[in-house]
């Protein structure tokens, strides 16, 4: 459990500072450069943050960098997904979500990480979609 969080602070900070050199130049600049260290980096902590950002620029990704980052955040969804809920990217998780990469007991473990965590835009939203897929049909709230 301590690796698992030590990565996620590591893709915490990695996409901190992506964001914040991001801010200094354009998609088109952006995208070729996140890419480049999408692909040539040996820390998997960098790349997810890469791929993430890169996945969601609007502007300076070509279809294939996409579909490449698509396939590489499949794989990693959960530290993909967790990595969103610190965030609070809501709108981000939501493409995530239609990519319908997660079950019912993933989507468990995503809401009680965001109440550990006190992510509650997060919680809500997970909460909202267990709601929506699932129901809760395993309580019983009769008086």
């Amino acid at each position: 459990m301590d690796e698992e969080r030590c990565f996620r602070e590591d893709v915490e900070v990695v996409s901190k500072a992506l964001a914040r050199k991001g801010q200094s130049e354009t998609p088109q600049t952006e995208g070729p450069k996140l890419y480049q260290k999408f692909r040539k980096t040996n820390r998997d902590a960098v790349r997810l943050a890469a791929a993430l950002r890169g996945y969601f620029l609007e502007a300076g990704v070509s279809p294939e960098q996409r579909e490449e980052y698509k396939d590489y955040l499949k794989g990693q969804s959960g530290a993909a997904m967790e990595e969103l809920i610190t965030e609070e990217a809501i709108e981000k998780m939501k493409v995530l979500e239609q990519l319908d990469w997660f079950d019912g007991e993933q989507l468990e473990g995503f809401i009680q990480s965001a109440r550990t965590r006190g992510k509650s835009a997060s919680l809500l939203w997970l909460l909202h979609q267990k709601d929506k897929k699932y129901g809760y049909q395993d309580y019983d709230f009769t008086l």
